[in-house]
């Protein structure tokens, strides 16, 4: 395992040298932005207001007889004339359901003190092996608060249970996904590699697979970026290490970027969707990586994902082959593409490339379970067409809003070591239109400025509040000069229209899990999660940040008010009980943030 100092180093050399790369950083393709240089009006780096003016796309209509999943989806489809990116980046499926737990948070325990989340360190001499975590036979034998829960054999293949701290249970579902597939697992992670419990939990249950002897096909794809990136045959040496000679399994690990500054793409990108579908029935989507160190120890992010059994399982995999086709025709980019392949404890490991899935496309009638459109993008270098349908799908959903907007984010800007940050214009646009019009409320709950994890990688953009306030309120500003250039000079009695405007209905916050500010040690607590909701029905879980980077990505979007329910009574409502007594504008607020920047 690389040490936090190491990773640390790495990730501060990896942001000098996308900082000094000459060529586009990653960003949302908007008018005038970086991303527009060198394609064509329907390229992959087209601003989104250009796509949705040429394909005359408009947001759904919420009071319309048409579902609205069904609207946002025949509306997304206008951005794509061919077809050709159906069923990859936009793809919308009836019959799904939410098991018991679906909504996958960690770590759950709103109301504690930062003091007060029990954890396990990874130097436990008297733990189990593989996951580093001391055997039980109660909760009495579980120190600060800990849980003893049951969990996958060992090696001895007797029951057994361990202690869990704050987020262990992370790693059931891990486990349980791929050791209960049939046919097939797909999973996609990003750099770092899945370590310590998270690796241990992928282990186990391929071995379970193995001593099952069902034919399963496994690909897992990393996506990596420079300077170092991912040994792909070391991670499938990891994964496999150990399996029965017997094993009739075929497991395929990847590393991937599909551009850098230096190719024609002119861009960064590489995978950021995490997710493991398994069998096109059952997928775990959302923000979580598979990194030990920032999520089962001490000062963990905090971050979001869901569980879902149906069809749009299979909308993942199928998002999974489109990357893997990269890879397959890509194989002499070395080393911004690796391949290294398991066929059976027999034959040892090659470089031979899976065979793509093709899950079905679901034929479940509408009206049976939830309806849910799976929504991505394939950011720069894989295709030159537009497809940046998680975006567009999320600016539109934003356009239909009547009353709410609620985002549970990292950031809303990105820097990257620019003077200047980059900001979601378009996003933002739809945001002002909705307060302006509707007069709606957009609550939004961010990291906190400085956080990092265990890795040493941070969970903050190094864009202030101050920064993104003092942008949205230009923004507004020059709206309304365009509207009417003379209003700012007018002589004003009262308040400043534009400060009222957003002192009222914007709703900015810090993340806050309990009565603490930061850690123990003044760390600052960092969020990760990926959550919008409109109107408390329609909501968004994956790996789409709402700031600006042109990677490649994976999410759900829901429309089923029980569903949403359940993420405000068990997510968002605690989560804007604490965050909102450090909140810097909003109703009753003062001071208010946006006042401040003009005085």
């Amino acid at each position: 395992m690389i040490s936090a100092p190491c990773r640390t180093r790495i990730a501060v050399t990896a942001l000098i040298v996308l900082a000094s790369c000459s060529g586009d950083l990653p960003s949302t393709a908007w008018r005038g932005g970086p991303g527009e240089r060198g394609y064509s009006a329907d390229g992959s780096a087209t601003p989104l207001v250009d796509v949705i003016r040429e394909h005359d796309i408009r947001p759904p209509d919420a009071t319309a007889a048409l579902p609205l999943l069904e609207q946002l989806r025949n509306e997304v489809a206008k951005s794509d004339p061919k077809g050709a990116f159906a069923g990859i980046t936009y793809d919308l499926t009836n019959g799904n359901r939410l098991p018991s737990g679906w909504l996958v948070q960690s770590p759950n325990r709103w109301g504690r003190r930062a003091s007060d989340l029990p954890f396990y360190p990874f130097d436990c001499r008297d733990c189990e092996r593989d996951i580093v975590l001391p055997a039980c036979r109660s909760d009495a034998d579980c120190p600060n608060g800990g849980t003893c829960t049951p969990i996958w054999p060992g090696a001895s293949q007797a029951r057994r249970q361990v202690c869990f701290g704050h987020s262990d249970a992370l790693m059931v579902p891990v486990h349980d996904l791929v050791a209960g597939a049939r046919y097939s697992v797909d999973v996609a992670a990003l750099q770092p590699v899945p370590d310590t419990r998270f690796l241990a939990a992928l282990r186990a249950g391929l071995s379970d697979l193995a001593a099952s002897s069902r034919p399963v096909t496994v690909r897992v794809i990393v996506g990596q970026y420079p300077p170092d990136g991912v040994d792909a045959a070391a991670l499938l040496s990891s994964l496999t290490s150990g399996l029965t000679p017997d094993a009739r399994l075929s497991v395929s690990v990847a590393a991937m970027r599909s551009c850098t500054a230096e190719e024609p793409c002119r861009s960064f990108s590489w995978p950021h969707a995490k997710f493991i579908a398994v069998d096109g029935g059952e997928a775990l989507v959302g923000g979580h990586n598979l990194w030990s160190e920032d999520y089962l120890v001490d000062k963990p992010v905090h971050d979001l994902s869901m569980r879902l059994r149906g069809p749009a399982a299979a909308s993942a995999s199928r998002f999974a082959d489109r990357l893997w086709q990269f890879v397959c025709g890509n194989l002499g980019r070395k080393p911004a593409v690796q391949l290294a392949s398991f066929a059976g404890a027999a034959n040892g490991m090659s470089g031979t490339c899976p065979a793509a899935l093709h899950p079905p496309f679901s034929v479940t009638a509408p009206g049976d379970g939830i309806p849910v459109l799976a929504i991505g993008r394939l950011g720069a270098g894989i295709t030159e067409d537009f497809a940046n349908q998680s975006e567009l799908a999320r600016d539109l959903a934003f356009g239909a809003a009547q009353h709410t907007i609620r985002m549970s984010q990292q950031d809303i800007g990105f820097i990257l070591g620019r003077s200047d940050a980059l900001f979601p214009e378009s996003t933002l646009d739809h945001l002002i239109e909705f307060m302006e019009r509707r007069h709606g409320h957009v609550y939004i709950v961010l990291s906190n400025r400085g956080a990092s994890g265990n890795t040493g990688l941070n969970y903050a953009n190094d864009v202030s509040f101050a920064a993104f306030a003092r942008h949205l309120r230009d923004r507004v500003q020059k709206q309304v000069d365009a509207r009417d250039p003379t209003a700012r000079y007018e002589v004003r009695k009262g308040p400043d229209p534009i400060n009222a405007l957003l002192c009222t209905h914007v709703h900015l916050a810090p993340l806050r899990f309990g009565p603490d500010a930061s850690w123990p040690h003044g760390e600052a607590i960092g969020n990760h999660a990926k959550l919008w909701m409109v109107d408390n029905r329609l909501f968004y879980i994956g790996s789409d940040n709402v700031y600006p980077v042109n990677l490649q990505e994976f999410g759900y979007i829901v429309d089923d008010r029980r569903a949403a329910g359940e993420v405000l009574d068990t997510y968002w409502n605690p989560l804007w009980q604490w965050s909102q007594r450090a909140a810097l504008s909003g109703e009753g607020v003062e001071p208010c943030i946006f006042r401040e920047l003009t005085r």
